[in-house]
């Protein structure tokens, strides 16, 4: 589910129980959408670009598990990316962001597309999205959107900035990635259209830009993401199929599928296109949107036609496309649709499904090697090789076991958890609290997520529990307090324990909460509490008794991996070479596209121990009457060393006694010194 963002105080209601808790009632909006430009001749865009890491995507829609694997390790990784942003809105100042901020705005693009069965190289123009960036000011400034008009009456004003307005898709309430998924989206009421879904998903679209300002005081969030350039109307390069469907036809994960859904074909006339829908075979009662055509009357892209389920309303972007859990196919025909060949009827179907859950063509990378690798020594390693043709190469993971139980009375503050994104409001707090002095406290003071994640990679065992003392307070049903974990290093979280808000005061005391996580066994697991939030109205304030309390959180009977490191390699071989005679995990999860990573597989356990030394013996030294045999401990160790002698390699050895040892190097050259004796003597060096 997307989470939105807050746009702006649209009611401050009394409660009768307490009249200083208030609720927030808002949502993001998008505006309209721009229209096409007469004129791109001065826009960047034609000719060879060099290719940033987020471009030239591919996916095949038709393997749920690329697909599954192009969410989980791509969509994913734009999520949570640090800002970084200079900007300053009270003093119309727009800054600059963080360039991996920037990067995780351009990914999100390009995973659209990719997904859409578009070129996925789209770059970011540096002059675009400084114009963006002054955009962005002017919308949050103003607490309003604007492609172009009378502007005497807004602040902070550019020239560059309205000249972007007039050429972006702009968002207030979202920024970053967040904006660049409501534009594929695009809700609201004036977005029946979905303009802002057919401009990102252009596909002769290569060059954008982009701007965006946190919320910060009383001024919200806002994006502007320029998505015209000079290929606009040029010639259309190949795509997966002849049109653009949203969602497009194979596998989609349900957390981008929106209730609009449309189709896109070039100079295509949809005005006497007719929609049918099935769901699992069931027909869907579906509304199609106002079709007005081409430029002039619609003008954003590639003519289309938009439709949603009749149930479903599209204009809030509270509203949740239904989604059951399991594989769910829909079939859809869009028919009449007049071409440049004459009417055609064009039918596909999707499934939409959750990538969290692997499918029957999942197949993790399993290592095979000892069980009992030699310390000091490298010890060959390999693992089945992940069946994605957009992997580029593995990491193989190692880690140590020890004791992970934790006792956390948010006493000594948070030092054994992270909470993001940074709250304006104490996290830990000395009311209420279950015993003890002070309690941890997560509230919506900005309406989005707030996540306290434990600080430690669990390890658990079959009877591994966590346990909490929790009071969920002054709460409304979008506001959902909710304990989760993931077993993919954070790309999917799922849910071990959820409470809603009751829309009053809700507990009054503290509830003791237990959850196993023997459901886990043997996984990396990681661990947090979100207070999570979606669209709707909730309580703002962070005064004691509103949000979620929590205290005495406890985990048993559990392991934490320790001393991670992690090795990069170009195929599905490996060299472990452990330090020290203990146990070790093993764990190799494929890369796609040179830095994503992959679902790990299991891991394989192993017990190093301390292999008999090798030892390397150089030729014979015969100086006079004496020989000189050097040797050298190539691995392992030995505090002992006996010099055999045999005249014949079949015959006897014996120990030569009598020969002298002494240290060229300490700890791994030696050399023995003995009487010369007849022509032929061979000599090897033992320990004990």
């Amino acid at each position: 589910m997307q989470k939105a963002k807050i746009l702006r105080l649209v009611a401050l209601l009394a409660m009768a129980v307490c009249a200083s808790n208030s609720l927030r009632a808002d949502e993001p909006t998008l505006g309209d959408a721009p229209k096409a430009p007469t004129d791109v001749s001065g826009l960047p865009g034609r000719g060879p670009r060099p290719l940033s890491v987020t471009g030239g995507f591919n996916v095949d829609t038709s393997s749920r598990e690329q697909v599954r694997s192009f969410y989980n390790a791509v969509y994913t990784s734009s999520d949570g990316v640090p800002i970084g942003t200079t900007a300053n809105i009270s003093s119309c100042t727009p800054g600059t962001n963080s360039p991996a901020f920037q990067e995780a705005v351009l990914r999100r693009i390009n995973w659209f597309r990719a997904l859409a069965g578009l070129p996925a190289a789209v770059t970011f123009d540096a002059g675009e999205s400084a114009q963006d960036q002054q955009a962005a000011v002017i919308m949050s400034s103003n607490g309003r959107l604007q492609h172009a008009g009378d502007w005497s009456t807004w602040t902070c004003i550019t020239s560059d900035g309205t000249n972007a307005a007039a050429s972006s898709n702009l968002a207030l309430g979202y920024d970053g990635p967040d904006a660049i998924t409501g534009y594929i989206w695009d809700f609201g009421a004036g977005n029946y259209e979905a303009g802002h879904r057919r401009w990102i998903l252009y596909p002769q679209t290569q060059v954008m830009g982009s701007g965006d300002v946190p919320p910060q005081s009383s001024f919200d969030a806002a994006n502007a993401t320029w998505i015209f350039d000079a290929n606009y109307g040029g010639p259309r390069p190949a795509t997966r199929t002849p049109y653009v469907a949203w969602p497009p036809a194979g596998y989609v994960p349900y957390q981008v599928v929106y209730p609009q859904w449309s189709l896109a074909l070039s100079d295509a006339d949809f005005s006497a296109a007719t929609v049918s829908m099935k769901s699992n075979g069931v027909s869907v009662a579906v509304t199609q949107q106002t079709y007005l055509g081409g430029y002039p009357y619609g003008g954003f892209g590639e003519n289309t036609l938009v439709w949603y389920p009749t149930n479903l309303d599209p204009t809030s972007a509270g509203t949740v496309f239904p989604f059951n859990g399991t594989d769910t196919v829909y079939t859809v025909t869009v028919g009449s649709v007049i071409t440049s060949a004459g009417m055609k009827n064009f039918t596909y179907t999707n499934t939409v499904f959750d990538p969290g859950v692997p499918g029957t063509d999942f197949f993790p990378p399993i290592i095979s090697g000892t069980n009992r690798p030699s310390v000091n020594a490298n010890n060959a390693y390999t693992c089945t090789p992940v069946p994605d043709p957009n992997v580029t190469g593995y990491q193989w993971l190692t880690s140590q076991n020890t004791n992970g139980n934790l006792f956390d009375g948010a006493e000594g503050g948070l030092v054994n958890f992270t909470i993001s994104p940074t709250p304006i409001y104490p996290v830990i707090t000395n009311s209420p609290v279950a015993s003890g002095t002070h309690s941890f406290h997560l509230t919506h003071t900005n309406p989005v997520p707030q996540l306290l994640q434990l600080n430690r990679l669990l390890f658990p065992a079959s009877n591994s529990v966590v346990s909490f003392q929790s009071k969920l307070g002054y709460a409304t049903s979008v506001q959902v307090a909710r304990v989760q974990v993931s077993v993919n290093g954070g790309i999917n979280w799922q849910d071990i324990y959820a409470q809603a808000g009751t829309g009053g005061p809700g507990e009054t005391s503290f509830t003791l909460r237990t959850l196993s996580l023997s459901n886990y066994v043997a996984k990396p697991t990681l661990l947090r509490f979100n207070y999570d939030i979606s669209s709707g109205s909730h309580f703002p304030q962070s005064t004691p008794g509103i949000g979620w309390a929590l205290d005495n959180i406890l985990v048993t009977n559990i392991s934490q991996l320790v001393n991670l490191t992690t090795n990069a390699t170009a195929s599905t071989n490996f060299t472990f070479i452990p330090t020290q005679a203990t146990n070790y995990n093993l764990q190799a999860r494929a890369l796609i596209f040179n830095q994503f990573p992959l679902d790990g597989g299991p891991i394989k356990q192993v017990a190093a121990m301390v292999g008999p030394p090798v030892i390397a013996l150089a030729a014979p030294i015969i100086a006079g009457s004496q020989v000189q045999l050097n040797f050298t401990v190539t691995s392992g160790s030995a505090a002992t060393f006996h010099l055999l002698q045999a005249d014949r390699l079949s015959g006897a050895w014996i120990t030569n006694a009598s020969a002298l040892l002494t240290t060229n190097v300490p700890g791994s050259s030696y050399r023995f010194t003995t009487t010369n004796g007849p022509a032929t003597r061979f000599y090897r060096v033992q320990t004990p």
